[in-house]
């Protein structure tokens, strides 16, 4: 059941946000600051950050390590408080070649609903990352092996 205002600031503030993810390039970084606040807080399982400037070069430190690195929004939601984005990204990485996996991000707004406040990434780093790469990799799949039995 949705139960949403339509005219609910945050569901505008979602979407453009999930709009400028999907959009990302090296050349539209800046666009993040229109859609964020300036004490925005990032946290992905690699690092936590703050502030607009710490944000898009972060990003674009990804774009400099992935080659045609891209975000699919699939599914966008509201829940009281918080927002969620559901994502596809895909990369071709040096270390591991190309490397694709769905994520998950939480967002919080600004007091009047307008910006994203905190973003906050959910994925599995230890499968969809770590254990792709060469020899560190070994060690980390033949030890979820042996958790797992």
């Amino acid at each position: 059941m949705n139960t949403q205002n339509q005219d609910d600031p945050r569901i505008k503030a979602l979407q453009n946000y999930a709009d400028v993810y999907a959009s990302l390039t090296p050349g539209t970084l800046d666009a993040l600051r229109a859609v964020t606040t300036p004490d925005i807080c990032f946290t992905d399982p690699f690092t936590t950050l703050n502030g607009q400037d710490a944000l898009c070069a972060y990003m674009g430190k990804m774009f400099e390590n992935a080659e045609d690195a891209k975000f699919i929004i699939s599914h966008h939601m509201i829940s009281t408080d918080m927002g969620f984005l559901r994502w596809h990204f895909s990369a071709k990485i040096p270390v591991i070649g190309q490397w694709n996996f769905i994520g998950m991000s939480e967002v919080t707004f600004n007091a009047d609903g307008t910006l994203i406040a905190s973003h906050t990434d959910h994925w599995d780093s230890g499968s969809k990352f770590y254990a792709k790469i060469p020899v560190l990799g070994w060690f980390i799949r033949r030890l979820a092996k042996k958790v797992a039995h």
